[in-house]
């Protein structure tokens, strides 16, 4: 798919959202990533792709990539990205992808570490556009380095308007770990997770998890090739 780059917002000091708007319309899941390329001089050994989740939900008609980027220290991929300017055209391959949710009767705890909060934005906003999250019970465990928190405002919002969303932000040095999540999600054992963040993190939760009782038919994990190894 032909993407064309018309906006870049900061949502923190090292974090900032990329607005594409598709050449022809493009369907794909809330949850779901695609590949972007772009080309650049010199790319360093990462190349001039990379896997991104759509941080926006379906119904808002554009794609949106929220990115961490480090200044020089930075790949040749992110710094291309940041160069971007309005009205240039980018190729992204897919959508794709399983991070979805389509059961709504069940009960979701959704736990997230830095940038992984992606898909669960665009998740939370496909929900409730459809008018299905405020008769679902959902807990969100959001986990950030600091105060800088990505899309807080969003998750905030919907925890005041839905009296069954719940949110618990974890800051450094707490950890977002098993123990953490069975004091913080009332009857933990019976929830349908989904987890998304650094390969590190989401293993350990899952590991937590499983030694707490919790079946693989529960967990649902994202990390997908690339995801969190890059600056």
């Amino acid at each position: 798919m032909i993407l064309k780059f018309s906006e870049r917002i900061q949502n923190t000091p090292d974090c900032f959202s990329f607005y594409f708007n598709p050449e022809t319309p493009v369907t794909w899941k809330a949850g779901q990533y695609a590949t972007f390329i772009i080309p650049h001089d010199n790319p360093d050994d990462r190349g001039i792709n990379r896997f991104f989740t759509i941080a926006s939900s379906p119904h808002e008609g554009h794609i949106m990539v929220t990115t961490r980027y480090s200044g020089e220290s930075s790949s040749t991929f992110k710094k291309a990205m940041m160069s971007l300017e309005k009205g240039k055209t980018i190729t992204a391959l897919g959508p794709q992808g399983e991070f979805i949710i389509e059961d709504y009767t069940k009960s979701y705890a959704l736990i997230a570490g830095g940038i992984g909060i992606t898909p669960l934005r665009s998740i939370l906003h496909d929900l409730e556009h459809n008018k299905k999250i405020k008769d679902m019970e959902i807990f969100l465990i959001y986990s950030s380095r600091n105060n800088d928190i990505v899309f807080k405002d969003d998750f905030d919002q919907f925890a005041a308007n839905y009296s069954s969303f719940k949110v618990r932000y974890v800051i450094s040095p707490e950890v977002c770990d098993a123990g953490l999540i069975s004091v913080a999600i009332p009857f933990f054992k019976e929830r349908t997770y989904y987890i998304s963040g650094p390969q590190g993190m989401v293993k350990a939760i899952e590991d937590g998890l499983i030694s707490e009782g919790i079946g693989n038919e529960q967990l649902n994990m994202d990390y997908f090739p690339g995801y969190g190894h890059e600056p």
